[in-house]
Parts: structure tokens; sequence; C-alpha cells
């Protein structure tokens, strides 16, 4: 094991600098100007870090350290309104997810019943089924109901996404907790209560994990929020910031947005580490 440790020791460096290199290069071009992006060889760091590109995609001018002033950018309303409805989405996308998936994933993972495994098999396609796949369907759906451009429209086709995700992954985290129900029926408790007040306690990190995967899997979603709602009262922050590769583009400015957009996922995988161990979540079908 000693021998291949330097190996493994270089797999890893690559691996982090390859995954890291994107967002650090994108946090050095958000304080940067124009001339300093556009220029050969680049610039490892800015001459002088100003926060004017965040300044300016939120409506307002900046001044600059020469005196010059920086322009709040064309694209302000349309970040707003998309930070607004990303957070709107996102929140009600994740109540709703875990409403349904916390009981379903239950079912499937402590009783059994018919056509248990054949339900389950569903819900894994439904895992396996690219979301891109399904877009046109939904479109043309979405036209004859009226949901084009409306924000029950995107969490609907958002939970599409979310309900199969987190069923799968709850269910091999229920899979491993003590079999108490049997217990829990001697002491009188319904499966209503032992689900409430005996099995969600025991579970409550995997719950708390899975919510927050649900709310990034609503917060990141771009392909169905590009085609439905992009343009219009309903966009959402991923679907905002593509306005910025328009006409006239600015790199800091969708730098600096796209650094609030990562914002959240970085969070959570700093805090939530230690915890995502305890997912277990690679045989849900036992």
């Amino acid at each position: 094991m000693k021998t291949h440790r330097p190996n493994f020791v270089i797999a890893m460096a690559i691996l982090i600098i390859w995954s890291l290199l994107p967002i650090l290069w994108f946090v050095r071009m958000a304080f940067m100007n124009h001339a300093e992006i556009a220029s050969f060889p680049p610039h490892i760091l800015p001459s002088s870090f100003n926060l004017s590109s965040f300044v300016n995609i939120f409506g307002y001018d900046y001044k600059l350290a020469d005196g010059t002033i920086s322009s709040a950018s064309g694209q302000a309303g349309q970040i707003e309104l998309g930070l607004q409805n990303s957070v709107i989405v996102s929140v009600v996308v994740t109540l709703i997810t875990m409403v349904i998936v916390v009981p379903l994933a239950y079912v499937f993972s402590r009783l059994d019943f018919k056509f248990k495994n054949v339900l389950l098999n569903a819900v894994l396609l439904a895992v396996a089924i690219p979301p891109v796949s399904t877009l046109i369907p939904f479109y043309t759906m979405y036209v004859q109901l009226g949901l084009v451009g409306t924000l029950p429209g995107l969490i609907i086709i958002d939970l599409t996404t979310t309900v199969p995700f987190v069923t799968w992954m709850l269910i091999g985290y229920f899979r491993n907790l003590p079999p108490i129900e049997r217990l829990a029926r001697i002491d009188g408790f319904s499966r209503l209560h032992t689900l409430v007040f005996l099995i969600l306690p025991l579970a409550r990190s995997g719950v708390a994990v899975s919510a927050i995967i649900a709310f990034l899997f609503a917060w990141n979603e771009f392909t169905f929020a590009l085609v439905l709602v992009n343009g219009t009262p309903a966009t959402t922050l991923p679907a905002a910031i593509s306005g910025f590769l328009g006409q006239d583009p600015n790199p800091s400015q969708l730098a600096a947005c796209i650094l609030i957009t990562i914002i959240p996922p970085a969070l959570v995988a700093f805090f939530l580490q230690r915890h995502l161990a305890e997912m277990n979540i690679a045989d849900p079908v036992r």
C-alpha cells in the first residue's frame, strides 16, 4: 500500500486542481476590469480588487479608485427577480418534496406489500431518465395548460426530478435504522405515530441532508427554467444569468453572478460533508 501512496496523492492533487480551477478562474474574473480580462497572457490576480461587478449586478453604480464610474448592469432587474424566484421555487420544492418523500421512502424501505419491487423500479427508472428527454412533452403540455412562464409550472416540473431522486436516497438510509416497528406496535403506536415520533428523530440527519439536496436540485435547475420561464416574471437565477451571454457580454459581471449562484452548494458541501457519509444509497433494491 505504501508504494502506491505517491501515485494516489498525485491523482488526488490533479482531481482537486481540475475541480477547483474553473471556480478560481471565475473568482479572479469577478474582481477584474475589462482590460485585465482581455489581456494576454492572462493576469493571475487582479491589479486591484474591487466590488464593482457585485454592486453593478444589483442595479447600482460603483465609483472606481481612478474616479471612473462602473455603471449598473442592464441585467440587474432580471438578476434580482431571478434570485427572488429561485429562493421561492427552491423552498417550495423542498417542502413539497419532503412531505411526499419521507412517508414514501419509509413505506418502500420498512414495509412489504404487493408489487413493491415493480413500483420501486419505476422510481429508479424516473431517476435514470435524463430531464432533457422530457422537455418537449412537458413544454407541449404546459402550453395547453397555460403553465409556461409561471412559478407553479416550474415547481411541478422540478418535483419530477427531486421526488424520485430523494426517495432513492432515503430508502437506503431508512433501511439501516433499528427495526423498532414491532416494539412500537406492542406499545400501541400506529404506523403514522411510529414514523413521526420514532423513525424521524432517528433519521433526522438523513432527512436534513435529503432536504438540502432537494433544495440544491431546484436551485441549480437550468434546462427547464431556460425553456419555460426565461424572460418572463417567473425567471430564475440560472436562467437570468444566461442573459449575460447576449450582444454586450460583461465577463466580470457574469463571473460575479456565477459566484453568487454557487454560494449555497459551497456552504452545503462545507457544513454537511460528514453527514453525507451516513447516506447509504448504493443498493436501494434489496
